[in-house]
């Protein structure tokens, strides 16, 4: 008897994992007071993001690419882009700082074709000045 429920939990557990692992789409984005330095991690087809909010002004950005596969990230506020990543390989890191005006949200996407699809995309708020 015992081999047999040992040979069930596998079976009934190993969905839940796969769910799990290959779960695509925006992370939540983290509760918090509004900050002036953002990291972003990038994975397949989602954004890891350190806060949701930003304090308006300057902002240093920190995108790392954790994922497998080369991501990128625009952000975009009101239409003008802020800033553009380079394309970005497993591992490889890239450093800015940029101007956020208050009280308008900022986008991000991934240009990687198919990757804003998938869900790589996201919305920062910025608080007001």
């Amino acid at each position: 008897m015992r081999r047999a429920a040992a040979a069930v939990l596998p079976l009934l557990t190993a969905p839940a994992l796969l769910t799990g692992c290959g779960a695509s789409g925006a992370a939540p984005v983290p509760d918090g007071p509004p900050v002036d330095e953002l990291r972003i991690g990038m994975q397949e087809y989602r954004y890891q993001l350190s806060a949701g909010t930003l304090l308006p002004g300057a902002v240093d950005v920190v995108v790392t690419n954790a994922g497998s596969s080369a991501h990128d990230v625009v952000l975009v506020q009101g239409g003008t882009t802020l800033w553009a990543s380079d394309l970005l390989g497993p591992g490889e890191r890239q450093t800015v700082e940029v101007e956020v005006a208050p009280g308008e949200p900022v986008l991000l996407e991934c240009t990687v074709g198919g990757h804003s699809a998938a869900g790589m995309h996201t919305t920062l708020e910025v608080a007001e000045g």
